[in-house]
C-alpha cells in the first residue's frame, strides 16, 4: 500500500513539474485557453499544490507519533583494551589476590517498543493535521480563483494594449494627414507659420504615445506569459478582441448569500477556527497522565579472544511492562499554553467577522462601481 501511495505521490509531483506543450513555438490563446493553462502551470499554483502534498504527508506523520508504536532497533560492540580488576583481600582466612572483570569483548543487539494505550492527544493531533490538510485544499482552491481573476485581468490587458495601439496609430495617421494639409496650405500662403508649426508639433506628439502604447502591449504579454507559465521567450497570440458583454445583476443579498457558501478564504476561516479549538483541547490534554506498553529484547555475548565470532554465546532477555506518566508540575507552562491557544481561537474567530464585513462591503463597492459604469456607457451611447 504504501508502495501506491508513493507511486500517487511522485506522478503527481512530476505532473506539477512537468510541461505537457511545446512552448517553443507561436502560441495562439483565447481566454479559455489562457486559464486552462494557468491552472496547470502557474507557479503560485504549483506551490499551493506542493503545499497541500506536505499537509497530506503530515497526517501520516500525525498517525505515527500519535497512535502507531515506536519500534527501535539497536546494537552495541565494546572491546577492552584493558580489563579492570576486583581485589579481594581477606587476611582473617589468609586469601588476598585480584582478578580481571569482564571480558575482551562484548556484543549487545536489541530492539525496544513502545505503544500509547492512553494520552489525551492520542487522536487529537491526527485531527488537527486532517483539519490544516483540508485548509490547504481550501487554500489551492482560493489560488485557483485567484490565479483565474489575474489571468482574466492580465488577458483583457493586452487586448486593451491592442485597441490603445489602434487608437494611437489612427491618431498619429491623423496628425500626418493634417500636417501634409497645412502644409500644402502654409506654402499656398493660406494658413500662417504657426498653424503649420502647431500642426507638426502635434504630429511629434503622437509619436511617443504610440510608443508608450506599443511598450504596455508588451508589458501586457509578459505578464500574461508570467500568470499562465509559459516561459517569456516564447510568442504569444490573443485571438479574441474587446466587445462588451452583458451581464444580467441578481440582488445584492443572492451574492452576499453566494458570498458566504462558496468564498473559499471563509471556508479556510472556518477551518482555522476548527483547528484552533482542537489546539486548546491539545494543550489542555497535556494536563492529564499519559499511559505506554513497553516492551524490551536484548541478546548479549561476552567472550574472550580464544573463542572465535562463530562460536559466541548469546543470552537473551525479553521484558514487558507498562510506563505511566503522571504530569504533577511544570512551572504553569500547560496553563499559559491552553491561555495562549484560546487567545488564538478568539483571534481566528474575529478575523473572520472582519472578512465577513471586508467582503461585503467588497461586493457593495463592485456592485456599485459595475452600475455606475453601466449609467456612464448609457449615457455616452445616448450623446
Amino acid at each position: 500500500m504504501k508502495i501506491i501511495v508513493s507511486f500517487v505521490l511522485a506522478l503527481t509531483i512530476s505532473n506539477i513539474f512537468a510541461q505537457g506543450e511545446n512552448f517553443s513555438e507561436t502560441v495562439n490563446l483565447d481566454l479559455d485557453k489562457s486559464i486552462k493553462l494557468a491552472l496547470e502551470y502557474n507557479h503560485d499554483l504549483k506551490l499551493a499544490r506542493l503545499e497541500q502534498l506536505k499537509a497530506e504527508e503530515q497526517v501520516d506523520e500525525a498517525w505515527g507519533s500519535s497512535v502507531f508504536p515506536k519500534i527501535n532497533g539497536f546494537a552495541e560492540y565494546n572491546r577492552a583494551l584493558k580489563r579492570g580488576v576486583i581485589i579481594i583481600d581477606a587476611p582473617e582466612i589468609g586469601f588476598s589476590g585480584s582478578f580481571p572483570q569482564g571480558t575482551d569483548n562484548t556484543l549487545t543487539i536489541g530492539a525496544t517498543l513502545e505503544q500509547p494505550l492512553f494520552t489525551g492527544a492520542i487522536f487529537l493531533a491526527v485531527r488537527v493535521a486532517e483539519t490544516y490538510a483540508e485548509i490547504q485544499n481550501k487554500f489551492v482552491d482560493a489560488t485557483e480563483d485567484e490565479v483565474i481573476v489575474t489571468v482574466k485581468r492580465a488577458y483583457y490587458s493586452v487586448l486593451l494594449a491592442e485597441e490603445v495601439i489602434g487608437l494611437a496609430e489612427m491618431n498619429l495617421s491623423l496628425a500626418e494627414d493634417n500636417l501634409k494639409n497645412t502644409e500644402a496650405m502654409f506654402n499656398a500662403g493660406v494658413v500662417p507659420e504657426y498653424d503649420y508649426i502647431r500642426a507638426k508639433v502635434q504630429m511629434q506628439n503622437q509619436i511617443p504615445e504610440l510608443q508608450k502604447a506599443q511598450n504596455s502591449y508588451l508589458i501586457s504579454k509578459n505578464l500574461l506569459k508570467l500568470v499562465t507559465g509559459l516561459p517569456q521567450e516564447t510568442s504569444i497570440v490573443v485571438t479574441d478582441s474587446l466587445y462588451l458583454k452583458e451581464i444580467p445583476l441578481t440582488e445584492t443579498d443572492e451574492f452576499k448569500e453566494a458570498l458566504m457558501q462558496r468564498n473559499p478564504s471563509l471556508k479556510q476561516l472556518e477551518l482555522q477556527m476548527s483547528l484552533r479549538d482542537d489546539a486548546v483541547s491539545y494543550e489542555f490534554t497535556k494536563h492529564f497522565p499519559e499511559l505506554y506498553f513497553i516492551g524490551n529484547w536484548q541478546t548479549q555475548a561476552q567472550e574472550n579472544d580464544p573463542r572465535p565470532f562463530n562460536n559466541w554465546r548469546y543470552n537473551n532477555s525479553v521484558y514487558i511492562g507498562l510506563n505511566l506518566k503522571v504530569p504533577i508540575f511544570d512551572g504553569f507552562q500547560t496553563s499559559s499554553k491552553v491561555e495562549q491557544a484560546r487567545i488564538e481561537l478568539y483571534q481566528a474567530r474575529e478575523q473572520y467577522d472582519k472578512t465577513v464585513k471586508e467582503l461585503k462591503n467588497n461586493l457593495e463597492d463592485i456592485l456599485l462601481s459595475i452600475k455606475q459604469t453601466r449609467e456612464q456607457l448609457e449615457s455616452y451611447r445616448a450623446t
